[in-house]
Order: C-alpha cells, then structure tokens, then sequence
C-alpha cells in the first residue's frame, strides 16, 4: 500500500475486541477487511461501528462526510446480513454527485437538490451494494463538481488532513480527504477533468480514471466524467474495476478493451513487460514546482530501473484548442443539465445556484449548434491523434498538477468571477488532467512523497483507451518499488 493509517478512538461505547479491530482497520485496505469477514475474524457490523466511529472522531476537523447514513446502513446490515461480493462488509462512501441511493438525497452540493430523495439506487450504487459494500454516507463535493477545489456554499470547504489550511482540491476531495483520514480505505469518486486524479494527488492517495464509459458512464452524449474510486491501495482499485465495470442499459455506448471477469486485479499480480514510457515536463506549458518535478523525474528512474524504456517526449497537443472545445462542451452539457434538473423538480436553477454556476448555466445556453459540433471534432481529433502517440509510447508519465495542494480560497471562485478569470486561476495548479477525459484515455494519480513543506506529491501514468489492466499492472509495480513513508498525515482518524 502507499501509506497506513493508524486507528481511530472510539466515540461510542467499545464493544468487546475493539481495539482490535481498530487495529486491524487501520492497517488494511479493502481487500484485507473484506477477507476479515469472509474468515470470521471481524463481522461487518463491527466494521460500520469503526468506520461511524472515525467519522465522528475526524470529520469535525475535515469536512470530508457531509451527509451521514448511519441507521440506513446499520438496516441495511440487520436486514440482509453480511453481504457478498469482493468487498463483503466494507464500510463505503458516495460522492455526493451523479449516483442515487434510494431514500437518500444526493445534492451535488447545491441547494437546489438539497431535499430532493431518490425512490431507487442507480445501476452503479447496485454494483456497489453487490460487491459487498455497505454504505453510511456521502462526501463533500463543489457545487455540481464545477470547481477543482471542493468549497461549496452549501457544505464548506473540505479541508486537507495534511493541512488543514489547504485545499483538498476536487471535485471528489471529500472523498480523497476521507480515504486519506484513516475514515474507510476506498470511496466512491468521479472525474469529469481530473476530479479523481487532482483531490487524489493532493490528499496522498492512489485515484484511478478509467477508460471513458468503462463503469457505465457512458449516460451522456459527452461522457467525459467517469466514476470509480479513490483508494490506499491499486489492488483495491483494480478489485472495483472487476466488480463495477460493464455497460449500463441505456448508456449512449460502452467502453472497449474490457478485461475478462477478474482480469484487473489478475493485472496487479503480474509485472507488465518492458514498456516504452514518454516522459512528459513540457505540455501543456505550466510553471512546475521543483520539488513535483523531481517527483515525477523520480518516477521515470524507477522506471528505467524495474526495465521500461523511458524517454522525454510530448504527443503536440494544440491546448488551446483543446481547452476552448472542452469549456464549450462542459457548459453547454452543464446547461441542459440545469435545464433538466428544472423539468424534474420544478425548481429554478436561477434561484438556488451559485454565481458562478450561474455563469456557467447562462454561458453555456448560449453556444450554438455549430459551436458544439465543432467543439465535439476538435475532441475527437486529440483522441485520433494521442492515440497516434501511443502506437510508438506506451505510457505517458507526467505531473498531476503544477503545484502542491494550495491554500483554500484561491482557486475557488470569486465574487467578480466569469469562466474565464477562474479557470485561468486553477489551472496554474492543474492544466493536465483533462486531457485524458477529452481523448478517453485511463490514467493515474500516484503518491511519490511530500514537499518540503509536508504536502503530498503525485506523479500520472496515462496509456491508450481500453488498456486498464496494462496501466493497473505497471501501478502496481511502482507502488511496490516506491519507498515511501508515508503514515497518515497530521489529521487522521489515529
């Protein structure tokens, strides 16, 4: 794993055995807690009590839980047992965006669906609940996952257990906070620009965007965000990919190169053969921090090291272009759906967005059919031509971001904001991440250490569309070569 944490304090009373079990919780990703269960050594009861409990001990400091569902998971439990699946027992977090649990409100951090209850769980909460998982809450989320740093106006900011003056960034950082906290080992995340990769790299743990409509997420005619998990550990991610990946009736399409039934945790086991690896510093021009500079170029090191090929080498992507056709593409996807959002519930999105979701809603209403098309070609030219790129390169490794996390309330938006002035602001700490949600490609947030000031660094490897397992497999073989010491940061639930 890339880091341990230690085991939360107890807030209710102690059943028999608990320190153990706390013990046992803070050493162990998914995986080993679901084997617990399975071998009698643990019941999944006694796991939701510990996950409830560091929740209550950590959250008031992080912000990271921002709805609890306690007693429906502790039903849910009493009615059926424990649970099956590769995950049987796991306490489990949703994003609080994109999914429904029935008897639930999702709110996408808005209050326009601040008391909107779901009737039914959708198709991805079913695979989740199949694989074992059981279910207590939802993480703090930007309004509509529109900002890359999670500071709502209806929850607050998430504040990062490194330091809790910093951004966990987002969209998903009340889920990489809560992975990182020590509160459960994996959550539920979703990266529509690097929502996954970004709050993962900030908070110190592993975030893996699959191949665009992998998990199903393919229920967009733009399908650029995608779901999955953050986790401590790769093999817990490449576990979910086998238990979530599948097309979903009704999506628009569906993923190539799925793997066979178990084939993304079998990819973890095994080394991958030499790869040829591109390594990336110069596009998109960004001013990079020394010390994730020298993260990444260690990376390339170990590389070389375990027997990859590695060279400097950029696909010449025209950013500019691309980053006009994907504002024209999310604003006028986020406008329509606003504009459903109306229909469904009757409620004015002028009345309860933010400003500058607002702006995002009035500008993108405005794009013209033209505008959108044009913008579809130009995303569809950079997937043609990256995937040109890696008919000669395997692997793109590269920054996740151009800074460590920064300090909360400077990338999030402003009173005087437009799409413009804030998007130019956050992206002098991310430009990289969308690429892959524009082109399709899966691509990871890796844990290479902290800076000198105690924040974490990460370095991404990104490879062709529908070659996750290869991509699983060489995260694996760099999560065992990289010497990190990494025990939990300052905040955690130990």
């Amino acid at each position: 794993m890339f880091g341990t944490l230690a085991a939360a304090a107890s807030t209710r009373p102690a059943a028999a055995g608990s320190t153990d079990i706390s013990s046992l919780y803070g050493r162990s990703d998914a995986t080993g807690l679901a084997s617990l269960v399975r071998k009698g050594e643990v019941s999944a009861m006694e796991l939701l009590e510990e996950a409830i409990r560091r929740t209550e001990l950590v959250n008031p400091d992080i912000n990271a839980v921002t709805l609890r569902h306690y007693d429906l998971a502790r039903d849910y439990l009493d009615q059926g047992g424990t649970p099956g699946g590769p995950f049987a027992g796991v306490p489990f977090l949703l994003k609080d965006l994109g999914v429904q649990l029935a008897g639930t409100a999702t709110t996408g951090g808005s209050r326009l669906l601040a008391d909107v209850v779901a009737d039914n769980d959708s198709p991805l909460v079913q695979r989740h609940k199949q694989a074992g998982l059981v279910i207590f809450g939802k993480t703090n989320t930007p309004e509509f996952g529109m900002a890359l740093t999670t500071e709502s106006e209806l929850y607050g900011p998430c504040r990062n257990p490194w330091n809790l003056n910093h951004s966990t960034a987002g969209s998903s950082g009340g889920s990489a906070a809560a992975v990182a906290a020590g509160i459960v080992p994996m959550a539920h995340a979703t990266d529509g620009g690097g929502s996954i990769r970004v709050p993962a790299a900030a908070c110190g743990v592993f975030g893996f965007k699959p191949t665009r409509a992998l998990t199903g997420g393919g229920d967009s005619p733009a399908g650029f965000s995608i779901a999955h998990v953050i986790t401590r550990s790769v093999r817990d991610s490449a576990a979910m990919l086998d238990a979530t990946a599948g097309y979903s009736a009704g999506a628009y399409y569906g993923a190539p190169g799925a793997a066979k039934p178990g084939g993304y945790l079998a990819a973890t086991r095994k080394h991958p053969e030499q790869l040829r690896v591109a390594l990336n510093l110069k596009e998109p021009a960004a001013t990079l921090d020394p010390d994730l500079e020298q993260g990444v170029r260690r990376c390339g090191v170990i590389l070389e090291d375990l027997g990859h090929r590695v060279e400097e080498a950029v696909p010449g992507i025209d950013y500019a272009k691309l980053n006009a056709a994907q504002e024209v593409l999310m604003m006028a996807g986020f406008a329509h759906g606003m504009s459903s959002i109306e229909q469904i519930t009757g409620r004015s999105p002028d009345t309860y967005l933010e400003p500058l979701s607002l702006h995002f809603m009035e500008t993108g209403s405005a794009y013209t059919s033209q505008q959108y098309l044009d913008a579809w070609q130009t995303s569809a030219a950079a997937a043609q031509q990256i995937a040109g790129f890696h008919k000669t390169w395997d692997v793109m490794l590269q920054p996740v971001t151009a800074t460590p996390p920064p300090e909360l309330n400077v990338i999030n938006a402003r009173a005087d904001d437009d799409y413009r002035s804030f998007v130019d602001r956050f992206r002098q700490y991310s430009a990289y991440t969308h690429l892959q949600n524009m082109t399709g490609q899966p691509a990871a947030s890796i844990p290479t250490g902290l800076s000198r000031n105690g924040l974490p660094l990460a370095a991404m490897v990104s490879s062709g569309v529908g070659t996750d397992a290869l991509l699983l497999s060489l995260c694996a073989q760099l999560e065992s070569a990289l010497d990190l010491s990494l025990t939990g940061p300052p905040t955690n639930a130990g």
